[in-house]
């Protein structure tokens, strides 16, 4: 009996020891089951007050179609409210209408075009390890004199469409208050040369300034699908301008880059497609849909993709205008954003359960086997 109470403490020790070590096994383990977190579920801007200073456009934003050789563009652009005389000059191609948009557009198609949501289930909660989350012709007037096609406030805005030659618009604009700056209006030139038109825009007397302003919209004929930024040579700091593209396919820039200037396409995909339906009605138009929100005519039965670009670069990298082509084969670009949602019983993540039901096993299974051992060194002992 002396030497059965040594025999039976040392057992008792090593059971001890073997538990301890089957927890700080565990604890490596749920360390390790904790790592991974989750499992996954231009126009050009002149100063008519003479001064010598550019307008400050904060940004330049548009969206565009070309449908049965009619282009759309409706172009928004924040002002520094305090530059009273900012005054916008757009070339197109050939005359256009100038019509009052609307903000509900752009801000449509921004919230279109937002990243979708991807949701990642989390079992850890915040208490777990490493858990987280075209182009015809205007025609010309007489040399040295400017054809004036229409001249008419829309909203905040005197608006001026003016054809001719570039002598003759440059004069029409001097003797209405419109004071180039001599880079700009050496860009007058080419254009004309082309044929182009000129839309002269400015603030009217009576308009209600802020920071957001209303946007224009120009509808044109042309061939190809064009958006001007020769102008951008005249500017003195990096230009930027922010483009969604209305087609049938995702488009690509054909005419008009080089390597000078960057260009992303952060968004390429058909937000109808994701189960966005256009509420706005300039959209609806521009996407082919004629009827309902959400339905499309006969004629454009398939939704259209948008593609989203970001172009900007020195102001001398814009030698060119922007000119759009089909790109059918592009693969879409869908950005997203995750959220993470911790998957809880009784308010507590179940990954903890886990744990807990772990170490209950571990614990089981080694006083088992201690047990088992104990019970075989006494029937040996009996035995003897």
């Amino acid at each position: 009996m002396g030497a059965t109470r040594p025999a039976r403490e040392v057992a008792r020790r090593r059971s001890l020891r073997a538990l301890l070590a089957g927890l700080v096994l565990l604890a490596q383990v749920a360390l390790g089951a904790a790592s991974p977190a989750a499992a996954c579920g231009c126009g050009g801007f002149v100063d008519p007050l003479g001064d010598g200073h550019d307008a400050n456009v904060l940004e330049e934003t548009a969206v565009l179609s070309l449908r049965d050789g009619m282009e759309t563009i409706v172009m928004g652009l924040s002002l520094d409210a305090e530059r009273v005389g900012s005054t916008l000059l757009m070339p197109t191609p050939t005359v256009p209408e100038v019509t009052a948009g609307s903000s509900g557009t752009l801000r449509e198609m921004a919230a279109a075009t937002a990243p979708r949501e991807r949701i990642e289930y989390d079992i850890w909660g915040s208490l777990g390890f490493g858990a987280g989350g075209g182009l015809g012709g205007a025609g010309s007037g007489p040399p040295g004199k400017a054809t004036v096609h229409s001249q008419e406030q829309i909203g905040n805005y005197e608006v001026a469409v003016l054809g001719g030659d570039a002598d003759g618009v440059r004069t029409w604009l001097e003797e209405n208050g419109y004071a180039l700056a001599e880079d700009l209006s050496t860009l007058i030139d080419p254009y004309a040369e082309d044929g182009w038109t000129f839309t002269a825009i400015r603030y009217a007397e009576d308009a209600v300034l802020s920071g957001d302003v209303e946007p224009l919209r120009f509808d044109f004929a042309t061939d190809e699908l064009v958006y001007p930024m020769r102008f951008s040579q005249a500017a003195e700091t990096a230009q930027r301008v922010h483009l969604y593209v209305l087609a049938e396919d995702p488009v690509g820039v054909e005419r008009g880059t080089n390597a000078a200037l960057r260009i992303d396409r952060p968004w390429i995909g058909s937000p109808t497609g994701l189960g966005w339906h256009w509420s706005d009605e300039t959209l609806r138009e521009m996407a082919g849909e004629t009827a309902e929100p959400g339905t499309s005519s006969e004629e454009h039965p398939y939704y259209w993709t948008v593609t989203e670009l970001e172009i900007s670069g020195a102001p001398d990298s814009f030698t060119e205008d922007l000119v759009f082509a089909e790109e059918p084969y592009t693969a879409t670009v869908i950005p997203t954003y995750t959220t993470t949602r911790t998957v809880t019983l009784a308010h507590i993540p179940v990954g903890w359960y886990l744990v807990f039901a772990g170490v209950i096993t571990i614990a089981a299974i080694v006083v088992s086997v201690l047990s088992l051992r104990s019970a075989a060194r006494a029937r040996r002992r009996a035995a003897a």
